[in-house]
């Protein structure tokens, strides 16, 4: 005959064993977002209304080429519905911050880019990633 306290030896084992392999998976998931090295930029583009034509035909031909580059994951222009007319939101992907370096040594930055200053006040803010993960892998 089995004993409780030997079924419940043989649950506690069981249930280690699963909370071990959780924490495992969990550590190796922190590792892999913690060598995380994409780079955002949240580029805000305040565009004077007389200027707007300038600014798009000096972005258009940026946006073309910048999205083409090696290391470019995404380089999306916005603007919300409520927001002004002449504000717009570019967001920018990179996969590491060298593949941002060369981007803005590329002469269709450093071409395009003087020219759609001309137009508007540029604000940008760079982002990176967090790792949510990491605070519940710290010790207590």
């Amino acid at each position: 005959m089995v004993s409780p306290a030997s079924v419940v030896a043989a649950v506690s084992t069981v249930a280690a064993a699963a909370l071990i392999a959780e924490v495992a998976r969990l550590r190796a998931r922190h590792r892999s977002h913690a060598t995380d090295s994409r780079v955002f930029l949240y580029v805000t583009f305040e565009v004077k209304p007389a200027n707007e034509a300038a600014f798009f035909a000096a972005f258009r031909p940026l946006l073309a080429a910048s999205i083409k580059e090696a290391g470019c994951i995404k380089y999306q222009l916005t603007r919300g519905k409520e927001d002004a007319a002449s504000t717009y939101v570019l967001l920018e992907e990179w996969s590491s911050e060298a593949a941002l370096a060369r981007h803005e040594t590329m002469a269709h930055f450093t071409t395009h880019v003087p020219k759609m200053a001309a137009s508007a006040k540029i604000t940008v803010q760079k982002l990176f990633p967090v790792n949510v993960q990491s605070s519940l892998m710290a010790a207590p």
